[in-house]
């Protein structure tokens, strides 16, 4: 087993590297990258969206935004078909996929005068095949925005029997003193520094469970990050401190939230919980970058590299070590283990192998809503061209290694039937990857359980707000293109920031409380699978009008268009058999908008191309 975890990591890693040191170069060339040309961000530089950065802030904030909870909900869901076929498509997808559709998107948006891809559509496809890119995105950004704030309440709200978390002694005691207290003062017991968690007590089969309440701890460092966040923007964008000493203000920011969370963690239910984190993306996505949405990103993938860079360094003393966690719903023989193949189980929950484990991983291996942060917020901060390949290309391989040490990750810390049980019986894979973790951390540094757990945790709810944030305030940018496209003077409430922001943030509240996760992933991963299969498609276009080589596109967006339709296809008669009306209508728009912008593009391409200078 130890053998099989340290193999694995291996191989990816030197796939990346190759991929990073070889494949990104050979896309600079492709692409004809220019380092002394002035980008969008330093000629329309405003001090709110165009705002020139440095590398490693712009970074931090696109991995934060583009990673989100896809790298981790996705590959859980997808572990169904077993660890191999999850494994081998998020390599290759990224390196060969992926990473080039990020890069180009940001590189073609920043040449653009920082257009989102949908603008550039406009220009390139036509009115029509405009209209089409648009309503696709913005109906897609819906479903992104949605289904995160879903995951956000999951995450910040599962409980877990405290007794399978290590919290035995604490456990114990509060049951006791539970037990005293009348049926209807039942419910929240104070937090514990030595047994871990908040805990709450339900009835099982007529008999008293004590439950840990894993999010509490998150909740704090969320919230208290959100408020040090325009502090640091001050520094880094107005004072203009050096580098270190913004690296050590948020690495202290980060340290300070997750203290404050373990001896102050906040509760909440799913409905306040919903509401706050909708009050927070209107205010981020509407006010300028610098004070709250890039500060606030910076200090949170803190926490983020040093969550993954946890697990990755876990992952290799339990290789090293090749033994199992001595815990109850840890694998404890190689009969346990996740298999690496189980084509049925795949079938029965999901559906069949090709496309739904595309589908099912999704933004692991390429995902079109890079596009929309590529061409959105990135491209409008980029100091130099070549930081493209930097930035668009290695983000998507780093969320490809969290992906694929999600994946490890579930192989120790989590026994196939507890896997099975949790992620599917009772529909909770946040829960599922945030145990493995507690797991992973109990037999690689000896912590307990618990804290594991809240790391999983952690992780998952820092990537879904920077995803949150971002999307919505794309979406707000898709909203201003789409009132100056149909209005040639737009009213001034239409061309107002809090309007759009609202509206974008209405949305997706009413419709995160419509659907549950399970029903929204699925048509999340198809609309989110052939947004990207556009993108490349307008990209395709845009570099063949240039004069440049496009087949390095082409052929990851002839392969998304055929994935992404398939599995559109059988999510709609899956609905239709099902009487869910709302999602069969769902499906039904995105084939349609899909199919006109394949046979828009096609058009375009088998015509003689537009006489536009070489780049």
């Amino acid at each position: 087993m130890g053998s099989l975890l340290l193999g694995i990591l291996c191989a990816s890693l030197l796939c990346y590297w190759l991929g990073s040191r070889f494949y990104s170069r050979f896309i600079e060339r492709a692409l004809g990258v220019d380092p002394s040309r002035p980008t969008a961000a330093i000629l329309k530089n405003d001090g709110s969206d165009f705002l020139p950065t440095k590398s490693y802030i712009l970074f931090a904030h696109h991995f934060a935004a583009i990673a989100g909870a896809g790298p981790i909900v996705g590959p859980t869901l997808a572990v169904v078909y077993g660890y191999l076929p999850a494994l081998v498509w998020i390599v290759i997808g990224a390196t060969l996929m992926g990473g080039v559709h990020d890069m180009v998107t940001l590189f073609i948006s920043t040449r653009e005068e920082g257009r989102s891809v949908a603008d550039i559509a406009r220009q390139y496809l036509g009115p029509f095949g405009y209209v089409c890119i648009v309503s696709f995105l913005v109906i897609g950004l819906f479903m992104i925005t949605a289904t995160f704030l879903n995951l956000s309440v999951t995450a910040l709200t599962s409980m877990y029997p405290a007794e399978k978390l290590g919290m035995e002694p604490a456990a114990r005691a509060d049951l006791d003193a539970a037990m005293q207290l009348p049926a209807d003062h039942m419910g929240m017991h104070p937090f514990h520094q030595g047994g871990g968690l908040p805990t709450a007590v339900a009835l099982k089969d007529g008999q008293p469970v004590l439950l840990a309440r894993i999010g509490g701890i998150a909740s704090t460092s969320v919230l208290f990050i959100t408020l040090c966040a325009p502090l640091l923007g001050l520094l880094i964008y107005r004072i203009h401190t050096p580098a270190w000493m913004n690296y050590v203000m948020a690495s202290l920011l980060c340290g300070a939230s997750v203290v404050l969370g373990l001896y102050f963690p906040i509760v909440v239910t799913p409905d306040v919980w919903r509401l706050l984190m909708t009050f927070y993306v209107i205010l981020a996505s509407a006010i300028p970058v610098w004070l709250l949405l890039m500060p606030r990103d910076f200090v949170n993938v803190q926490i983020l590299y040093a969550g993954l860079l946890a697990v990755v360094v876990g992952l290799v003393i339990a290789g090293v070590s090749g033994n199992f966690a001595s815990i109850p719903a840890a694998p404890q023989n190689l009969a346990e283990v996740i298999p690496a193949w189980s084509l049925d189980s795949g079938l029965q929950y999901v559906g069949v192998l090709w496309p739904m484990l595309f589908i099912t991983v999704s933004c692991g291996a390429i995902s079109g809503f890079h596009c929309l942060v590529s061409s959105g917020t990135t491209a409008r901060q980029l100091a130099c061209e070549r930081h493209a390949g930097k930035v668009g290309y290695n983000a998507m391989l780093l969320e490809s290694l969290l992906a694929v040490s999600i994946i490890l990750t579930l192989l120790i810390g989590l026994d196939w039937q507890s896997y099975l049980q949790i992620t599917y019986t009772e529909k909770n894979p946040v829960l599922a990857i945030s145990l493995a973790t507690g797991s992973l951390v109990n037999l690689a540094f000896g912590l307990p359980v618990w804290s594991g757990t809240v790391l999983g945790i952690l992780l998952l709810e820092g990537f879904v707000v920077t995803t949150l944030d971002v999307a919505v305030r794309l979406n707000r940018y898709l909203l201003e293109e789409v009132w100056r496209f149909l209005f040639r003077n737009p009213p001034a409430i239409l061309r107002g920031v809090w309007f759009n922001t609202l509206l974008c943030a209405g949305v997706m509240f009413l419709l995160s409380r419509s659907n549950s996760l399970p029903v929204l992933w699925q048509v999340f991963g198809s609309a989110n699978q052939m947004m990207g299969a556009m993108a490349l498609l307008v990209a395709a276009v845009w570099l063949r009008d240039h004069g440049r080589r496009t087949l390095f596109v082409l052929i990851p967006a002839v392969l998304m268009f055929a994935t992404t339709f398939a599995s559109t296809g059988l999510s709609l008669m899956k609905n239709f058999r099902e009487s869910n009306w709302e999602l069969v209508a769902a499906c039904g728009i995105l084939i349609l908008l899909g199919i006109c912008t394949a046979f828009i593009g096609t058009r375009k391409l088998l015509t003689p191309p537009r006489s536009i200078e070489s780049v």
